[in-house]
């Protein structure tokens, strides 16, 4: 291996040397980016200064995924008819349900938001108070998690997904719903950490791009490997060749 150390091969060993550092960095970048938005996801937003909801996200937007769990200050006229239950929701160790209920958004064109109440123990719960509301709510993503719903002419759920929300409201829905930071109504407080854990799939993208550039730095340090084995080898026969060449004295 010693033939590849040949000063005229030191213009190869730099580019394998700059490939492989720098296939090295770009995996390290994208792992820290798939890092903080996990970090992102699981945010504490207990302290931080809640922002109106028509300066984070309009009827029509996309979700912002950078402001999931942020508080959001919502003002509007509860829509009571709207009402459901999602199952599956448990308040200090006992299993029950979300309260959600959809608020016509001042300022929204006539959309709605749902927001989630508080926990109840059955599907069943006082009605929100009539007339203007204004509230305060943690800003959440709608779930996706493909459950069915067995009985879609009551008003439980398995989940909040806004295809299943649709059915219950006459309104356009905002493609987020809140959870409420105070229970509201005289219900228990809906836990906001059965939300904002982050999923198997946040961040996947950068995760999977660090996996490969790791793939790509290894691949480089095989070729690199390789293309220097070849150079000691070409190196041996010529040497052999030339041995073979030279004429024996008698």
């Amino acid at each position: 291996m010693l033939a590849a150390l040949h000063p005229r091969y030191w213009g190869g060993h730099l580019l394998a040397v700059a490939l492989v550092l720098l296939a090295g960095r770009l995996g390290l970048w994208q792992l820290d980016s798939w890092q903080a938005h996990r970090e992102a996801e699981t945010a504490d937003f207990s302290d931080v200064e809640p922002v109106p909801l028509v300066d984070v996200i309009g009827p029509d937007d996309p979700f912002p995924a950078a402001k999931l769990g942020h508080p959001v200050e919502m003002s509007g006229t509860w829509v009571p008819t709207g009402t459901v239950y999602v199952e599956g929701r448990e308040h200090d160790g006992e299993d029950g349900y979300w309260v959600v209920t959809p608020l016509e958004v001042d300022g929204g064109g006539g959309s709605a938001v749902y927001v989630v109440r508080g926990w109840s123990a059955t599907p069943d719960a006082p009605e929100p108070a009539p007339g203007p509301a204004e509230l305060t709510a943690y800003l959440q993503a709608t779930e996706g998690t493909n459950a069915v719903d067995p009985d879609r002419t009551d008003d439980v759920l398995p989940q909040v997904r806004t295809a299943d929300l649709i059915q219950h409201v006459d309104q356009d829905l905002y493609g987020a719903f809140g959870i409420a930071t105070e229970p509201l109504d005289g219900l228990a407080t809906a836990e906001v950490e059965q939300v904002t854990e982050a999923s198997a799939f946040t961040g996947l993208k950068n995760f999977l791009y660090g996996i490969e550039w790791f793939v790509f730095g290894a691949f480089a340090v095989f070729i690199w490997w390789r293309w220097s084995r070849d150079i000691a080898i070409a190196a041996e026969r010529a040497e052999e060749a030339a041995d073979e060449a030279v004429p024996s004295r008698s």
